[in-house]
């Protein structure tokens, strides 16, 4: 469980912020990105978005239709509309752009400087480019430099003069202006689900009219093998029964070759001997 007196930072900066990147890291760890894709659903309602440099992860099948893989971005800037094309000196005299008083169209007007042929319409590219964000929480991010291009060229967004940089991560990184420590439990959906039960507090039962419940329900039975794992603890068990509670559906069914480990322990475990005192 997260500390309270991180989690109670971490609520005030909430309150503070009206527009919220979650990232997440290239990964295969399932747990990591439905805790990711759990924390932008809950905040989705206060204007977040959900990033990730590459996402490849095979969502189940038996969850598939309570993840929807578009949410996930790849690109980090949409805020402005970039017009690019092939230039030379010689090739444009002015820039100048007019409004339409009937249409009410914009009209960029790129003049080419006497005797030289105007621009061709084909080599204009389209794009956007910039971000805007007061808050980015980035989970499981060991490297800045590893979100690629999401991190490149957007160096001052991750600096966080002008916004806030938190973390959750079950190691404690060298950059952010708060770090949320997850390593005291079994998997990352443990952890977020006892901050958003926190955060929830304030919102009501959001939890209970969402899919965010079945989803960290199996975060947390994938990571622990259907709670066979040793680092499933009171607090897994006691997450598992509240997370049912709030109407979370159990889908996760355990692989047969996971409990094979189990069964060769068994076998080649050695018996106890028992001495008798006379």
């Amino acid at each position: 469980m997260i500390d309270q007196a991180q989690t109670d930072k971490f609520k005030e900066i909430l309150e503070l912020c009206k527009n919220t990147l979650v990232i997440f890291p290239e990964t295969k760890d399932l747990d990591l990105f439905l805790a990711s894709y759990s924390l932008y659903s809950f905040l989705v309602k206060s204007d977040a978005r959900l990033l990730s440099p590459k996402f490849k992860l095979k969502v189940p099948s038996e969850i598939v239709d309570f993840v929807e893989n578009k949410n996930v971005e790849t690109e980090l800037g949409k805020e402005n509309l970039l017009i690019s094309f092939p230039y030379q000196e010689d090739q444009v005299d002015n820039v100048s752009y007019y409004i339409g008083e009937q249409d009410k169209r914009f009209y960029l007007t790129i003049k080419p400087k006497k005797g030289v042929a105007p621009l061709n319409s084909n080599n204009l590219e389209f794009s956007y480019a910039g971000s805007q964000a007061d808050l980015l929480i980035l989970l499981g991010v060991e490297d800045l430099e590893s979100l690629e291009q999401l991190y490149f060229a957007y160096e001052s967004l991750y600096k966080g003069t002008n916004n806030h940089l938190v973390t959750i991560n079950n190691f404690i990184p060298d950059f952010g202006n708060l770090n949320l420590d997850v390593s005291p439990t079994s998997s990352y959906c443990e952890a977020l689900f006892y901050l958003l039960k926190d955060l929830d507090q304030k919102d009501g039962d959001f939890l209970a009219k969402s899919n965010i419940p079945t989803l960290l329900l199996y975060g947390i039975e994938s990571k622990s093998r259907g709670l066979q794992s040793a680092e499933a603890d009171a607090e897994t068990f006691l997450a598992v029964a509240e997370l049912l509670q709030l109407g979370a559906i159990r889908l996760f069914k355990l692989d047969a070759s996971a409990t094979e480990p189990v069964k060769k322990l068994v076998k080649t475990s050695v018996k106890p001997q028992v001495h008798l005192v006379k």
